[in-house]
Formats: C-alpha cells, structure tokens, sequence
C-alpha cells in the first residue's frame, strides 16, 4: 500500500472521529439540560479517538509529504501540491459547514455577553464569547478558512486546467487515429462504400464539427462538439471565488448592529452590541409613528372577516421612518416584521420595541383661567395635540412635551400598561416661557399649577384629555457591499452548472482507407448511452451505403 493510499485511510478515520465529537460536544452544549458522567465519559472518548486519529494521519501526511518533498526537491511545487490536495478541501467545508451551524442555529449572533452569559451559564458563555463563537462569521478563523479554501480552489484549477486546455483548445486534440490510438481506443471497423463527403455528412449531422487530413490513400476524421462543456466546472470554480470574496467583504468592510430610536425623534448611533462599540451612521433614521397590529386589524387590512380566539394578539409591529442626510429628507416609508427597508447599501428591519416610560402623544383642553371658576363653558378655548419631540402651535402659544412619566404613582407600574401619566408642557406665550403641569387627574392638575408661583400671570388652565405612551423602535441595521459581489459569483456559478451538465465533450476519429472505415470515439459523459447511439447511426450510414454489407465489427 502506498504512503498515498494510506494517507487517505488514515483522512476517513479522522473526518468521522472529528464529526463524532463535535456531534457529542454540540448536543451536551445546547441539548442537555445536564450532563452526568456518561455524558463526559462518552465526550472523553471521543476526544481521545479524534487526538489519536489526528495524531496519526498528521504522522502519516508528514512522512509522506516527506517522500514527496524528497522527490520534488523544489518547495514551491511541494506546497502547491500540499494546497491543491482534494482533501484539503474537503475538511475545510466540513469545519466551515459546522462553524456555520453554530452561528446560524445554536448561537444567536452579535448580542452582549451579559446575554450568553445569562443564556449559556458563566462558563460557557464566557468561552463562547472568548472563541469568538458569537460573532463567528466575522472570527478571524472563519475569514482564514474561506482565504484558504479560495487558495485551495485556485491550486486545484490550474493544477489540472493545463490538460483539460490541451484536450479541448489546442492543436494537439487533432489526432490521427494511427495504430498508438488504435490500439488504446479500440475502434469499431465497417466495411462500405462510402466516401468522404458522406462521411463528413455524416458527422455534421450529428452536430459535430469536422476536421479532414489526408495522408496517400488514408483520409482522417476528427470530430468534435460541446467542448467549452470542459470549462463548465471551472465557471463553478470562478462562481465560488467570487461569492468567497464577497463574503470576505461583508466580513471585512460590512456592520450589523441596533438603532434605538424613540417616537418623534431621530438617531444616528448604530450599537454593534458583539463588540460594545457604537459607530455614527451617515444618516439618521426618524421615526414618525410606531403601531401595533393586532391580528383582528391586519385581518381587517386585507377586507378578511375572520373570528379568531386570538384576535387582540400582536400580529405584528411597524414604523414610518425617515431618512434624514444633511438635513433634508431623502427617503421614507415604511418597516415591518419581515419587511426591511432598503436605502443604498443599508437595510433597516424592524427588531423590537418598547415603551420608554414618556408621553408620546397627549391631547391637552384649554381653558381660561378667569372664566374657569364663573362659567366653565365659556372659559374653555379649545383643544391641542401634543406630540414628542414636536412643537405644536395654538393662538399665540407655542406648545412643547418637555418632560413626563406614565405612572405618577409607580413608575414601575407605567411600564406595564397601568397608566397614570403626568407631564410638563412647555409654553412659550409672547416670547415668556412658562412650564404647565398636567396630571391625568384634573383636581391634582389645578392643585399642582395653583401652587406654582411663575404661573400666577398665566392666564390659562390645562387639562389631560387623550393620552398614549411613547414608544421605541429597536432597528436592525445592516450593510453589506459584498452582496452584488456574491450575487454575480451566484450566477456564475449557475452558469456554470449548466454548461457542465447540460453539455457534453465528445469526440470521434475517424479513418477511411479504402472501402474499410474505422471509427473511435470519447466521450466526457453518458459513454454507453453515446456509444450506442453512434452504433446506430453507423448501422443506418452502412446500409444506405451498402445495403447488403457486413454487420459493424466491433471486436
């Protein structure tokens, strides 16, 4: 058995004890709710066969690389073998497919640690943090295994396209079939009265392009079609490079991270939470409106009239945002569960929401303060909404929330729905500034603003009449210029397959000597089902030329 063959032997055992043990350390990780001492003893196991199976083969591959080396005696061919080698390959896929589970599966991505901690318990969490596992596909490991598997699959391109170019580009295909290619090609002997003109029909008419050259007596065929079929797998291997690339500069030059943006108000900050940094946007996303969607309302929607137990459950969140660059507005619209918003290169998706323990709406009745206690009809003036982060305008005020909370009482309590606001308005009447308290009661209302001092030349009184909490929106922002890139290596790659399965390389030679015709053929692809399809045609060829010839010899 050769140092190559037992290479290989020694790369099963190692791929299957690797899986075994990973399958094994995976499931104790994120399938058991508690891992006894079969559990370890079953883990110690497996990690032992992996080091023996590893120590081996990594015995093996340096004692053969070592007779390798010794005969090559050049370390540049030696090292482009060693990274052209199939097996390569395929442990790097394998490793990248499980790296790729684990941040797509397991482990939720991009989150601070305090939430692996949580979720994971202090020690694995913290690992996990550590190796990276967290923000996997950005690990300096993954992006080094893609660059390999890129060198690896460039190695294996020129390593054998030099032959595939010969066979199918150069002049070197047109081979005379002489008695060398005779004997290694063993073609099928007819005997017939045909002549070249025939033939050369006769090998059109199965789509192939033909080449003649005669030598005295001795006219040769070649036949060929679907040769840019061989280039198929190389298209592939093109395709890949570069969707690798792209996913490189996603890696590299792409962001992912969260935009808290609270009703009415605007920002910039995108929090990369992996790495508890935050990074300034060239834009600023405005959020106009946040809603809730129940299901009887998106029913509704969709003019559908359906009962539903559940139908005050959310069905779904949303918000009209803006996008706000060197202050004018350059998009809007609209982001909902599983509905982005695209804006150049970025893509916003609505993630979560929140209250922010603020008004964000509040509906206010004013009255006059002198007519209040005489006639309260003719006291009041009118009625003004009030919005966060707004300014409204009412007769000769200018109107603003300047500060609130939802629970008077307990703040606490605010924050889970039972609602007793109070809230600050900012008043600006002829150019002096006032701030108005108002309480969800009104009694608390003209108590609190009778006792303030700077109110007693304000000759209005405010009432709370409609009021809704301020609501976040948490977006999940995006950008990744790679994406054409992996978009066009997608295509390519398609391309690719296509021509390599959809098309055939084949080829035919031909030599007329006589009235004795020999016919050899290849064929990349589906041999036998050509093979007898050449047969036939030869069949009809033989008797439209002689109709009571001899059967094809195909011995």
């Amino acid at each position: 058995m050769t140092g190559q063959e037992q290479s290989f032997r020694g790369y099963a055992l190692l791929v299957v004890s690797f899986l075994v043990f990973t399958a094994v350390l995976i499931a104790g990780l994120f399938h058991l709710e508690e891992r006894g001492i079969l559990y370890f003893a079953l883990l110690g196991g497996t990690l032992a066969l992996f080091s023996f199976s590893l120590a081996s083969y990594a015995y093996s591959i340096y004692m053969y690389l070592r007779q390798e080396y010794a005969k090559k005696r050049s370390l540049s061919s030696f090292l482009f073998d060693f990274l052209a080698d199939l097996r390569l390959a395929i442990f790097i896929m394998i490793v990248l497919g499980l790296l790729s589970m684990l941040g797509s599966t397991y482990v939720q991505q991009n989150q601070p640690i305090e939430f692996y901690l949580d979720r994971f318990g202090a020690d694995v969490g913290y690992w996990l943090w550590r190796l990276w596992i967290t923000d996997v596909f950005r690990s300096w490991y993954y992006v080094g295994l893609i660059v390999l598997l890129a060198i690896n699959l460039i190695a294996c391109s020129f390593k054998r396209l030099p032959r595939v170019w010969v066979q199918t580009f150069t002049k070197e295909r047109f081979q005379r079939l002489d008695e060398h290619l005779e004997r290694h090609l063993k073609p099928i002997s007819l005997h017939a009265n045909i002549t070249e003109e025939k033939v050369a029909k006769f090998l059109r008419s199965l789509g192939f392009k033909v080449y003649m050259d005669r030598v005295g007596d001795i006219t040769y065929f070649y036949a060929e079609k679907g040769k840019y079929s061989r280039l198929g797998v190389y298209v592939v291997h093109i395709g890949l490079l570069v969707i690798m690339a792209g996913a490189l500069v996603d890696a590299l030059f792409g962001i992912r991270g969260s935009v808290i943006v609270p009703e009415g108000l605007k920002s910039d900050t995108l929090i990369i939470q992996a790495k508890e940094q935050s990074v300034k946007l060239p834009f600023q996303i405005q959020l106009e409106d946040f809603r809730i969607v129940s299901y009887e309302e998106e029913f509704q929607r969709k003019g559908k009239q359906k009962e539903t137990p559940f139908k005050d459950a959310i069905a779904s969140f949303e918000s009209d945002i803006k996008i706000i660059q060197e202050g004018k507005v350059k998009a809007e619209g609209m982001t909902a569960v599983n509905s982005p918003f695209d804006f150049g290169t970025y893509r916003i998706f609505q993630a979560t929401y929140g209250l922010t323990g603020e008004a964000g709406r509040a509906k206010i009745s004013i009255f006059d303060k002198k007519l209040a206690s005489i006639d309260p009809r003719k006291a009041f003036i009118g009625q003004v909404e009030l919005k966060a982060g707004k300014v409204s305008e009412f007769k000769n005020m200018l109107l603003s929330i300047d500060r609130s909370t939802l629970n008077i009482e307990d703040e606490q309590k605010g924050f889970q729905g039972e609602l007793k606001p109070a809230l600050v308005v900012k008043v600006l009447l002829d150019g002096k500034p006032y701030n108005v308290p108002v309480v969800y009661s009104p009694e608390l209302t003209v108590f609190a603003q009778s006792q303030m001092a700077e109110l007693a030349d304000f000759p209005y009184v405010f009432f709370l009449v409609d009021f809704e909490p301020q609501f976040f929106s948490g977006f999940q922002v995006s950008r990744q210029p790679g994406t054409p890139i992996i978009w066009f290596g997608s295509i390519l790659v398609v391309g690719g397959m296509l021509i390599a399965f959809y098309t055939v390389h084949r080829k035919i030679w031909v030599k007329l000597e006589g009235s004795t015709l020999k016919v050899a053929f290849w064929s990349h692809k589906f041999k036998e089902e050509f093979k007898k399809s050449l047969l036939n045609s030869l069949e009809v060829l033989k008797h439209e030329s002689t109709p009571h010839g001899k059967q094809p010899n195909t011995s």
